[in-house]
């Protein structure tokens, strides 16, 4: 089944419907604290979805990073059966949502006064914005340990044994991500998010040199201003990263977040 080129990972899921399609934000992996969606009459009359990707009984092994956070995905890839940083991923069902023309969309969506007076105020804050293009959802997940076994026929994957020493998250915010040791989670799993900057500012003003990456359009304020909205390349999984650094970094007391399911059991 195809996939979004540039989808990635959340570090921690999401709870259901807290990312839409079309939705801006400053940052992914918190909507809750600051996002805007367009009206529904404005999603309807601009926005064109591809038709969802649904994948029954959805498998996955994915990476961890040292914090326990999902990284990437493994699927297909040669592996060392020496590895502890893995991830079985198993849902009742994935269903992939995505804009048919995120381009397009996105400019569509910036001839709306409302979402127009939206981004004038941060562009104001000088606020780095985010456009949702794409949301992957699991249905009934479950998340366990898992090792690499060697046969005679090659390897294969396995659930690990309930003391293996891998660091898995228990606990996580409550505002932005969900707990991944309940039996099953459904939430928000990968998401392509777009990058997008926006300016007010003299109607002759110069564009910057890393301004060429973007697709812009403009919306005259008065005379002399304008707004102008540009719309950039993908996030990478590295950037999205740094939201989650940050995050953590702004957590008291980061390694009780965790459990290393070790001796102190």
């Amino acid at each position: 089944m195809a996939r979004l080129s540039s989808l990635v990972l959340l570090p921690h899921p999401l709870p259901p419907n807290t990312l839409t399609l079309g939705q801006l934000l400053p940052n992914p992996l918190a909507p809750s604290s600051c996002s805007f969606t367009p009206s529904s009459t404005t999603l309807k009359s601009t926005i064109n979805m591809n038709a969802p990707q649904i994948q029954p009984r959805y498998r996955d092994l994915v990476s961890l990073d040292r914090h326990g956070r999902l990284l990437a995905s493994l699927s297909g890839k040669k592996l060392d059966p020496a590895r502890e940083d893995l991830l079985l991923v198993q849902a009742d069902e994935m269903e992939l949502k995505a804009l048919q023309h995120p381009n397009k969309a996105f400019d569509a969506i910036c001839q709306d006064p409302e979402t127009q007076a939206w981004i004038r105020e941060m562009a104001v804050r000088k606020q780095p914005l985010y456009f949702i293009v794409g949301v992957q959802e699991l249905k009934n997940a479950t998340f366990k340990r898992a090792v690499i076994k060697e046969g005679p026929l090659g390897t294969s994957v396995t659930e690990a044994p309930v003391d293996a020493k891998i660091r898995i998250p228990i606990h996580v915010r409550r505002d932005s991500s969900m707990d991944i040791t309940d039996s099953t989670t459904t939430g928000i799993y990968g998401v392509e998010v777009r990058k997008v900057q926006c300016r007010v500012g003299r109607s002759d003003e110069p564009h910057l040199l890393e301004d060429i990456e973007y697709s812009w359009n403009y919306h005259r304020i008065h005379e002399e201003l304008q707004l102008s909205i540009g719309l950039g390349k993908a996030l990478t999984i590295e950037e999205l990263r740094l939201f989650s650094d940050t995050m953590s970094d702004e957590e008291e007391g980061s390694e009780g977040n965790y459990d290393s399911d070790s001796s102190e059991s």
